[in-house]
């Protein structure tokens, strides 16, 4: 059974009107409205190119230097090439990862996205989460679930599984990484994505 993440956005919904505020709408990928498709196709269409350049950028330093370069590819470039294609798409766009257990913070979830990320339960496979659209009013903002695949795993696995010369730059790069203990299959997190209705 694919889940769909209404469960913590119900919760959310349910407070937020007892407390007067609106409650997002949320779909999912294939059911969207035909006025929200377009903007849908701008944040789809950018987490998909942030997630290949990113996981190309990956695979090469992994493949030419070693393991312990993806932490420097992660730490100095990943940010950059998001703000790189973020600068090429549709205007007022916005792009990034996200998790429940954090290596960057600055990856914290956008507010609309806390609920969906909290709600992440130990040990949960990827393919049993469904990408989701929320309606932002003005925006529409989509989660698109990170699989952890075995590249993944040499960097975010168990701890004790971990070459200590990759331990090392970890610790020294992320003083306050959480995101260890993954296997793969798992869901380490998500793409989110914000674009402008249009």
């Amino acid at each position: 059974m694919i889940r769909t993440m209404w469960v913590p956005l119900l919760a959310t919904a349910l407070l937020g009107g007892c407390q007067g505020a609106p409650s997002p709408r949320e779909y999912r990928v294939n059911e969207v409205p035909s006025s929200l498709a377009p903007a849908v196709a701008d944040a789809d269409s950018t987490i998909a190119r942030l997630q290949r350049r990113l996981g190309a950028r990956l695979k090469a330093g992994v493949e030419s230097k070693g393991v312990v370069v993806a932490v420097a590819v992660c730490r100095d470039s990943a940010q950059f090439m998001t703000a790189e294609i973020v600068e090429r798409q549709v205007a007022g766009i916005a792009v990034g990862r996200t998790s429940h257990r954090l290596r960057n913070p600055g990856n914290a979830p956008r507010p609309w996205a806390r609920s969906y990320v909290a709600g992440i339960a130990p040990g949960a496979k990827a393919a049993d989460y469904a990408p989701v659209v929320v309606d932002l009013g003005d925006r529409v903002g989509l989660l698109r679930p990170i699989d952890t695949a075995a590249l993944c795993v040499r960097c975010h696995g168990m701890a004790d599984s971990l070459a200590p010369d990759l331990a090392s730059a970890l610790r020294e790069a992320y003083p306050e990484d959480q995101a260890l203990g993954f296997a793969e299959g798992d869901l380490r997190g998500y793409f989110w994505a914000e674009a402008p209705k249009r």
